[in-house]
């Protein structure tokens, strides 16, 4: 059968070029039929649309009006603004799908408190509370970057009726409140391509018309009857459904929420097909399981698309017209993709409730003509959910109108993270992490900021945050610490003692953000700090001290990946200076510097790490000694295994992707480190001053967070297995 198959399509690619020199002049020899490209959806299936529009060209096939629907609208809207397949595949293939389906920005462009969460291991899901009720976002992903770059794709196509662009128009939606069938004929052509494509729970809805609209396979995948609306007398379908699960492959909740779109699509789809009459071209591209979601590879099936448009070449051939009528229907199609043109922007207030417009004002008056920076600063204060823009006529010239949209779900957020952790020689460590923030408690911006871990590391921290002008740059935060965790204590790679170590203390710092890289702080704390013996030698004394000192700190953090970067650097700078006629029993200084520079591409990538710690030759108290130990940071030694008054690290990590899986583990890494120090006044006299080692380790990038399984050795013969869920 297959064999057949494949004598026949290789037969009709032979007879192709003598058909179509036989076929030339005949569809022009009379008025020719309109001509309507019916696009499916079909999630990342769809962008194989683009082999057949290759296919089309080749073959002198002019298109009259194109149907679209998910992913075929989008294929269909840009085809139809004016592009060309060869422009279509370029930015497909170049576009980063791991930023464009999702709603935070690039890590280096996400907000100094998103990124500070981020350093302290609370994770990225973010829920509102009110009261006892827990909000949730109405879908997994808003869309705002998708909605730009549609927008991109689009340009210069503006508003307008669908019947003006180079190829007549329609985007195909469903009514989310009845189910119906919405037809987009006008307006912005991206958002109607963005609400063709909105799958429930994955993206969110889009509002327009008077509609709440989702994606529009619910409704119609394959829009035969509303190409026959638009006049259409021959129709070219190309269906890139996803076939159904089998039994056995619906084995999450992802999969059956999966098979219950596809269903309602399916069904839909039947319907439809059955419209098709004899003049009509159907064409299946073989994709097999190619999944839905996978947008990165979804460039790799263009070529099955354009196989199965050549396998239907002789049912194609009454469709091509001559060269000449051809370039000229071309000509019209075409249109010069230019930049996106505007004189100013300027942002919409008017549906802000709890934002004060002049804070928003103030932010895009620091970017007059620059949109991306604009857009990122807003999204930047954690209080929008999306930014929509819009080119619209102001004065003589084209402005670009941002609109904000504050997250229905706030103004006050949770977020949660966890640790879980183990060296197999009985050291074990379960921590639960919870970040709480409300906003705009007052007109002037007030937050209050909690953030707590329960488990091996127990931690209070709370903290307002006021800020000093609109743009909030600047601030003043008072806090309050809690904290209390187990220290070991070893002796020549043995431990003698473990302390129970109790801080208690505030105080107050004054900051400023340095744009959107990171912040500054100046401040004064001071509280009390016990050191209990737990188990040990009764010998070995408690400790009880009052800490008064100046705090300062720096953080610039541009990594792009705080677990597996490839390029970015980190500089992160912290200095007490505690002194007794602050109120404390203690006098030292402490200094700590870290540098993380990264290199590297998709497939590899080198971390290098290097830090200079010192008390300036004052005796730190347990709580505030420099600690050496743990995964990467002098592997085989045990966490907190060597307390030291100054110390010097250098580390050096390479990274290799050895593999991808399914959504929920999307890269498998395999890799290894180089560790160095050289520490003195070390309680542990193992090896003197000079410490090396050295780890293997294989991590993951998971739903759940960062896996990390690895074995660490350091000189003296110390050997260490690791085995992490949450960063080390």
């Amino acid at each position: 059968m297959h064999h057949t198959r494949h004598l026949r399509s290789l037969l009709q690619l032979l007879l192709l070029p003598l058909a179509l020199f036989a076929a030339t002049g005949t569809a022009a020899a009379s008025v020719r039929p309109k001509t309507c490209l019916v696009l499916s959806g079909g999630g990342a299936r769809g962008i194989a649309h683009i082999g057949v529009l290759k296919v089309l060209e080749e073959m002198r096939v002019p298109i009259d009006c194109i149907v679209g629907t998910s992913a075929g609208a989008i294929i269909g809207g840009v085809y139809a603004s004016g592009a060309s397949p060869a422009e279509i595949e370029t930015a497909i293939r170049g576009a980063d799908w791991d930023l464009l389906l999702t709603d935070r920005p690039a890590r280096p462009d996400r907000s100094v408190y998103a990124r500070e969460l981020d350093r302290a291991h609370v994770g990225v899901t973010e829920v509102g509370a009110r009261g006892p009720t827990l909000l949730l976002p109405k879908a997994v992903v808003a869309g705002e970057h998708l909605q730009y770059f549609l927008q991109t794709l689009v340009s210069p196509s503006g508003r307008g009726s669908f019947d003006q662009l180079s190829i007549q128009y329609r985007a195909l939606a469903t009514d989310f409140e009845s189910g119906q069938l919405v037809v987009l004929d006008d307006g912005d052509l991206a958002t109607a391509i963005r609400a063709s494509m909105s799958v429930p729970g994955a993206f969110a809805p889009v509002e327009l018309g008077g509609h709440v609209l989702v994606d529009g396979g619910l409704a119609r995948n394959i829009g035969i009857d509303v190409a026959r609306a638009l006049g259409a007398q021959r129709i070219i379908a190309i269906n890139t459904g996803t076939p159904l699960l089998k039994r056995n492959e619906i084995d999450s909740i992802l999969a059956a929420a999966g098979q219950m779109v596809n269903i309602l699509a399916e069904q839909n789809v039947r319907v439809s097909l059955a419209q098709l009459g004899p003049s009509d071209v159907l064409i299946e591209p073989e994709l097999g399981n190619f999944s839905a979601t996978d947008f990165a590879h979804g460039a790799d099936h263009i070529l099955d698309a354009e196989l199965a448009t050549r396998r239907r070449a002789v049912a194609l051939l009454a469709y091509a017209v001559s060269d000449e009528d051809y370039a000229a229907w071309q000509a019209g199609q075409r249109v010069t993709r230019t930049p996106t043109h505007y004189d100013e922007v300027v942002v919409d207030t008017t549906t802000l409730h709890r934002v004060p417009p002049v804070a928003v004002e103030r932010l895009v008056g620091l970017h007059p003509k620059d949109a991306e920076a604009a857009v990122n600063s807003l999204l930047a204060t954690d209080d929008f959910e999306t930014v929509t823009a819009n080119l619209e006529p102001r004065g003589t010239g084209t402005a670009l109108v941002l609109r904000p949209r504050e997250k229905p779900w706030g103004p006050n957020y949770l977020r949660g993270g966890v640790i879980l952790a183990t060296d197999f020689a009985g050291n074990s460590d379960f921590t639960l992490l919870l970040d709480q923030r409300m906003t705009w408690l007052t007109d002037a911006g007030l937050e209050w900021r909690n953030r707590a871990s329960f488990g091996h590391r127990n931690e209070l921290i709370s903290e307002l945050r006021q800020p000093l002008e609109p743009t909030r740059r600047y601030f003043i935060a008072p806090r309050i610490d809690l904290e209390e965790r187990i220290r070991n204590l070893y002796i020549d790679g043995s431990a003698i003692a473990s302390y129970r170590l109790r801080d208690l203390g505030g105080g107050v710092d004054v900051g400023a953000g340095l744009g959107n890289t990171g912040e500054v702080r100046l401040g004064l704390e001071a509280g009390r700090s016990d050191a209990t013996l737990s188990i040990g030698s009764p010998l070995l004394p408690n400790l009880h001290e009052r800490l008064a000192a100046w705090r300062t700190s720096l953080v610039i953090d541009r990594l792009d990946n705080l677990d597996f970067p490839r390029h970015g650097f980190m500089l992160s700078a912290e200095a007490r200076v505690a002194r007794r006629i602050l109120g404390g029993t203690q006098k030292y200084d402490r200094v700590s510097v870290e540098l993380e520079r990264a290199f590297g591409g998709e497939r590899s990538s080198l971390l290098l790490v290097a830090r200079i710690q010192t008390s300036l030759g004052s005796v730190l108290p347990p709580n505030q000694a420099f600690s050496l130990g743990g995964f990467q940071n002098m592997s085989g030694f045990r966490d907190d295994q060597l307390l030291v008054n100054r110390a010097t690290f250098l580390r050096a990590v390479y990274r290799r992707n050895v593999a991808s899986f399914s959504a929920l583990v999307p890269a498998l890494y395999a890799g290894f480190s180089l560790e160095a120090a050289d520490a003195s006044h070390p309680l542990d006299t193992t090896r003197g001053n000079h410490f090396y080692g050295g780890s293997l380790f294989l991590s993951a990038d998971s739903a759940l967070g960062p896996l990390y399984l690895g074995t660490g050795v350091a000189n003296g013969g110390f050997v260490s297995v690791y085995l992490y869920l949450g960063r080390p």
